[in-house]
């Protein structure tokens, strides 16, 4: 027998025991709640909007569809005969796309690519620490373990008439590549139709210099959406993406076109984006974005008053919470995060952008008490989340 195990052997062998961990954890009647009715809520206002999902998953979020089993890591574990290729961050998941390049999927949705800060989670630091260790890096480093974060980024699949989907990245930071590594072959997604930058922190933009992989070899140029301020920062910051006639002759950059944006509502694809001013440490300004009735904001301190009229009336409001006890000067901290979703009164909430000090199992649990006690319908999102939303 060989010494080392066949990947499509061992991915039988991990779906066999989820498999049968999930049994003990959920009913075929439950899981099929989450998988049927619950997509269908689109039709009735966007985001998950059936409570009784967040109260039968608010600790195990598993999703299953066409029968498999999503592993947060990138692992796709399915049935043998359904799984398409092998692959260095798992198994490859099922392509979502018809031959002509169209999703199969007939409504926009929301891809995580990253829910974690800057440095990421798990660090190097606590994995190397010999003095003292850390429970959530470790069990970040752990196959499926939703503790693993990369840098705060959403990808908004915006479902035009025809079923085609456009691809519009909110930031890409400096663990862009790897997402995308991760997440864009599972989902079957090839295009970048716009990316949004919402500052000019390196978590926020450190991934540009990747684009050049699908200006190069998929298509021949991107659209940057970003404030003037910002792209002041970056022309030092990335002075060859920004000027590129001081690229040296034959050297394949990026090739970006650079929108400057206000303050003011402006047009992607034909899509209202709605921009939400908030503070990123004193007097640093960063954007949120709003789209539809879904609001995203990941990166804030505090909230202006000329803000809150833009948020009424959110369904979905995706906010940053950095640490379970307190805010910093640059982020909010979930007590003050959850003072804010009770300002706001979104239909539900996802907090984004934690650090290694909040284990998602946990949090959760904590959080869904608020749903029995104060009728605030939280979780915190993870890397690889996808939702069915309704623009």
């Amino acid at each position: 027998m060989q010494p080392v195990l066949h990947m499509r052997a061992c991915a039988s062998w991990i779906m066999h025991c989820s498999m049968h961990k999930m049994a003990l954890l959920h009913s075929p009647s439950s899981l099929h709640l989450h998988s049927a009715r619950h997509l269908s809520s689109v039709s009735r206002g966007g985001f998950l909007a059936s409570r009784s999902w967040s109260r039968r998953h608010h600790h195990r979020n598993i999703r299953v569809c066409s029968l498999r089993v999503q592993a947060d890591a990138g692992t796709v574990i399915s049935e043998p005969t359904q799984v398409e290729a092998e692959f260095v961050d798992g198994v490859l998941g099922l392509q979502q796309m018809s031959a002509d390049g169209r999703s199969k999927q007939k409504t926009s949705e929301l891809i995580f690519l990253g829910t974690g800060t800057s440095e990421g989670i798990p660090r190097v630091s606590c994995l190397t620490n010999p003095d003292k260790k850390c429970p959530v890096c470790w069990a970040a480093t752990k196959l499926g373990n939703r503790n693993r974060r990369r840098n705060t980024s959403v990808l908004l699949r915006y479902c035009v008439p025809d079923g085609h989907h456009l691809n519009i990245l909110v930031d890409a930071g400096k663990f862009f590549y790897h997402s995308a590594l991760q997440w864009f072959p599972y989902y079957g997604i090839r295009n970048l139709d716009a990316v949004i930058i919402t500052h000019s922190h390196a978590d926020a933009n450190g991934g540009l210099d990747d684009l050049r992989d699908w200006t190069n070899n998929v298509q021949a140029t991107i659209p940057i959406y970003v404030t003037s301020r910002d792209l002041q920062v970056m022309s030092k910051s990335h002075y060859y993406l920004v000027d590129t006639s001081v690229v040296t002759k034959g050297t394949a950059v990026s090739k970006l076109q650079f929108q400057e944006i206000t303050e003011e509502p402006f047009f992607v694809h034909g899509l209202k984006v709605v921009p939400l001013p908030v503070w990123h440490g004193p007097g640093y300004r960063s954007l949120g974005f709003r789209v539809g009735n879904i609001c995203y904001i990941s990166d804030v301190s505090e909230i202006p008053a000329e803000t809150y009229p833009l948020l009424e009336n959110c369904d979905l409001l995706i906010l940053d919470a950095l640490r379970p006890d307190h805010s910093s000067t640059t982020h909010f901290g979930m007590p003050q995060a959850l003072e804010e979703v009770r300002k706001i009164h979104p239909k539900q909430t996802l907090f984004t952008g934690m650090m290694h000090t909040m284990d998602h199992d946990e949090i959760n649990g904590q959080l869904a008490h608020l749903l029995d006690s104060e009728g605030l319908d939280i979780q915190l999102s993870y890397d690889g989340m996808q939702i069915a939303i309704d623009l």
